[in-house]
């Protein structure tokens, strides 16, 4: 009879999430089977959970897209479990949470194959197998798993002070922080990252408005042009505005593109001329469409912006100077 797992509190700088890492005795980790690792899985998840609501009497459920819940009374906590080995963690937070591990010294030179030369570069900061923790991570946060491909979660940005990368999902364009780190057990390392949404503090959101890269085109044609350039070209100030994803919030994609029909609508009762106008991420891999309200004045730009919940718009002027302005 096998002895009784030995389990590992483990703290991360994350609010409202707990994990519990647990292993089967080393002398009985070749022996264990796959069902009694998953179940240790569970058991350390049940354990995060009763420490996250404080009620160790609550209920391992599960949602109907398969993802563990834990229930406690009136309250719910988030969970997931990964495993490897004999090791296994599991994690309880307030939100959606995503748990991934793996020994830091996996090889992973066929998975890396699928990196795009950014991921690639981030790699170079952190390490691969972090980057691919990273994308499962998500994955199950979003209750999804990978999905079958490494390349639909896209980490686009590492920041280092917080030890965490963003990841977005290209297929619905939602986004995770994905906190990353290593710790030893029984003299290995092994690599962990713990997904949850993203939620973006003003000053983050002010960063990537000022990254945005803008490119606009008439509606029907089929070529996109540099924002400055055309403004020039045109020496004709105006408004690029967006409904898309308002503030922190990450809407469906049938949502936004409702949000982004009604804009359109309530910008053509101040002005007729209007070309699309997307904002693309450093990479180019990001877009979000919007539009281009050719003279308008920003006064006006900026109360639509706020009609839809947006925090900025961007105003061109004549010469081509571009302006962020808080909405």
């Amino acid at each position: 009879m096998k002895n009784v797992p030995v389990f590992h509190p483990w703290s991360v700088p994350l609010v409202g999430v707990e994990l519990v890492m647990g292993s089967l005795p080393f002398s009985d980790a070749e022996s264990s089977t796959v069902q009694e690792v998953r179940e240790l899985g569970r058991d350390c998840a049940r354990q995060a959970a009763a420490k996250l609501l404080n009620d160790p009497a609550g209920e391992l459920t599960y949602s109907s897209s398969g993802a563990p819940l834990w229930t406690s009374g009136e309250s719910q906590g988030h969970l997931s479990i990964s495993h490897t080995g004999h090791i296994a963690l599991g994690v309880a937070a307030d939100t959606n949470v995503g748990i991934d591990i793996e020994f830091f010294d996996r090889d992973v030179r066929r998975l890396v194959k699928s990196f795009t030369s950014g991921e690639a570069a981030i790699a170079k900061q952190t390490s691969p197998i972090a980057l691919l923790c990273a994308k499962e991570a998500a994955g199950k946060a979003a209750g999804v798993g990978l999905a079958g491909s490494l390349t639909r979660w896209h980490v686009f940005s590492f920041e280092v002070n917080k030890q965490s990368l963003l990841v977005r999902d290209r297929q619905t364009l939602e986004q995770w922080r994905v906190w990353i780190g290593v710790v030893e057990v029984e003299e290995r390392l092994l690599q962990c990252a713990v997904a949850r949404p993203a939620h973006f503090t003003r000053a983050e959101l002010d960063d990537i408005y000022e990254t945005t890269r803008v490119e606009m085109r008439p509606f029907g044609s089929e070529r996109w042009h540099e924002g400055v350039g055309e403004v020039r070209k045109r020496a004709l100030s105006g408004v690029v505005i967006t409904a898309w994803n308002p503030g922190p919030d990450r809407p469906s994609l049938t949502e936004n593109e409702n949000a982004n029909g009604l804009l359109l609508s309530r910008l053509r009762e101040y002005c007729s001329d209007i070309w699309e106008a997307d904002g693309l991420s450093p990479d180019g891999i990001h877009r979000e469409p919007g539009f281009m309200a050719w003279g308008m004045h920003p006064d006006i730009g900026i109360r639509i912006a706020r009609e839809f919940r947006q925090l900025a718009i961007f105003y061109f002027e004549a010469s081509g100077k571009r302006v962020l302005l808080s909405a």
